[in-house]
Parts: structure tokens; sequence; C-alpha cells
């Protein structure tokens, strides 16, 4: 996987050495699956996203991409990614934290806390700022009857 914060942006980051990484694998490693008729970037790019063997652009992509995995499988426990150098160091760096910061907790459960909090407070928020405006309107009125006399 190489994420970025849009997918253009992933697309432009691996043409660093996506190339390369596919060529090792269809001149050297002799492994047949990744022939890619063009040869072009932009058609590897697609081959990995469209074959299902990886995922190229923002978090929700790879989250997607380990969605079709977990549905096909029935689940899993764990999901190594491999270290492929698509991307230079610190784009690839930036990639791993947003895969660590995005797709991993919606997998992990980590994240479940936080969103059913969320949907609590959007549940409840109407009631709470009627109360806030009503509480701030009876301090401001007392404030003003305390300055008058």
């Amino acid at each position: 996987m190489h994420v970025a914060e849009t997918r253009e942006q992933a697309y432009r980051e691996v043409e660093h050495g996506i190339e390369q990484w596919f060529r090792y694998f269809q001149k050297v490693a002799a492994f047949p699956q990744m022939a890619v008729e063009g040869g072009d970037v932009r058609e590897m790019i697609e081959f990995i996203n469209e074959a299902g063997i990886g995922a190229i652009g923002t978090p929700d992509d790879a989250a997607a991409q380990v969605q079709r995995l977990v549905d096909q499988s029935g689940g899993f426990g764990a999901m190594l990614l491999l270290a492929h150098e698509w991307a230079n160091p610190q784009a690839t760096r930036r990639s791993y934290e947003l895969i660590a910061q995005h797709v991993m907790p919606r997998f992990q459960g980590h994240a479940q806390p936080t969103l059913d909090a969320k949907a609590r407070a959007s549940q409840t928020r109407s009631g709470h700022a009627e109360q806030q405006l009503a509480a701030v309107a009876h301090m401001t009125e007392k404030y003003e009857k305390e300055r008058g006399a």
C-alpha cells in the first residue's frame, strides 16, 4: 500500500520507484502475474488497485481494499505491509502514518468508542446547545442586573 492525502498525490509519489519494482518481478523474479501490457506507470498503478494486490490512493482506498480482503476471507488476525520503496522515504513514512491513523483503527476496533461517543454527542447536541445558550443568557441577565444595582 501507499497512501497520501489525495489519490493524485499518491500516484505522483509512487512514480519514484514502482516501475523498478514491477521490472524486478517481471524480469528477475519471474512473477508472471505482474505482466502489464503497456508498461507505463499509470497502468502499473491501475493494475495494483484493480487486481486487488494492493492499494495506491487515499486512506479510504486502502481501507476499502482491506475490507474487500476481510469480506473474501471471512476475517483474519493480522495484515502485513510490504516495504516496497515505491515512494521516497519521506512520502513512505507519511503513508505509514496515514495508514496507522486512518486505516488500522477501522479494523482494530480502537476507533469504535470514539465513533460511538461522536454519535451520542451528535444525537444530544441540540439539547445541550439550548441549555448552554439559556445558561449564557441567564448569567448575562444576572450580570446586567448586578451592574445596574
